[in-house]
């Protein structure tokens, strides 16, 4: 198993590099987020023993069920949650997590203020929606996205990092590089209306499947599972 993980992490970072020279993107600005969900503990250990730091989650339970078992052997570890959160979970929020990548909506924002456990604020990415039609994947829309990045502008609670966005699974290559030329643009746009100081957003899209694509559109941070781990057992 652990030359297993060693070397797709390897393989992925070498690609990645490529791809960077290809698009002419800065390597060292590419965030790798290996989505651990339903993955075995050991293959997370393995992989944060050959330097991935940055984790994704999608289930609140399972979460802090990985954060007791690793918190103490694994201190550094980048807890992403990348997965929808109900409102009723946002009391489970603490400075556990370093990034909550799927903030879609006002009223979570709100309940967040309202009840996460925070001695910082919690670093956020809005969901921005990638493609309208795609009935299988949520995220806000633009129009809405200006409301709840105000509100999280003004939050005592939610730092305001970026965006993420989840692609249409069965979209033509052109199609998807056109949606995601849009996500990345509008991303942008949201981004540069706010007092941001010169800082760049973070851009989560793209994953094991269509990495590449969105690293040609974009993408600052990447959300790879499948070709780190393998096939996902559920625990």
């Amino acid at each position: 198993m652990n030359n297993y993980i060693e070397c797709n992490l390897n393989n992925i970072k070498k690609n990645i590099y490529e791809l960077s020279i290809k698009y002419k993107r800065n390597f060292s600005d590419i965030t790798i987020v290996a989505v651990s969900k339903y993955q075995e503990y050991e293959k997370i250990n393995t992989a944060y023993s050959y330097g991935q730091i940055d984790f994704g989650e999608n289930y609140i339970q399972e979460w802090q069920e990985k954060v007791n078992f690793f918190q103490d052997n694994l201190p550094n570890l980048n807890w992403h949650i990348i997965g929808n959160l109900q409102k009723n979970k946002a009391k489970y929020l603490t400075d556990k997590v370093y990034c909550l990548q799927s903030l879609d909506s006002v009223e979570l924002a709100k309940e967040i203020e309202k009840k996460g456990k925070f001695e910082k604020k919690l670093k956020v990415l809005i969901q921005l929606q990638v493609d309208k039609n795609d009935q299988n994947k949520s995220g806000i829309s633009i129009e809405q996205a200006q409301i709840l990045r105000d509100y999280i502008c003004k939050s005592s609670k939610i730092s305001f990092a970026g965006f993420m966005g989840i692609g249409p699974l069965n979209a033509e290559t052109s199609k998807r590089k056109d949606l995601y030329y849009s996500f990345i643009q509008n991303a942008k746009t949201l981004w540069n209306e706010t007092d941001s100081n010169n800082l760049q957003p973070i851009l989560s899209l793209g994953m094991s499947s269509d990495y590449e694509e969105a690293l040609e559109c974009g993408s600052n941070m990447l959300r790879i599972g499948t070709a780190i781990f393998g096939a996902r057992n559920k625990l």
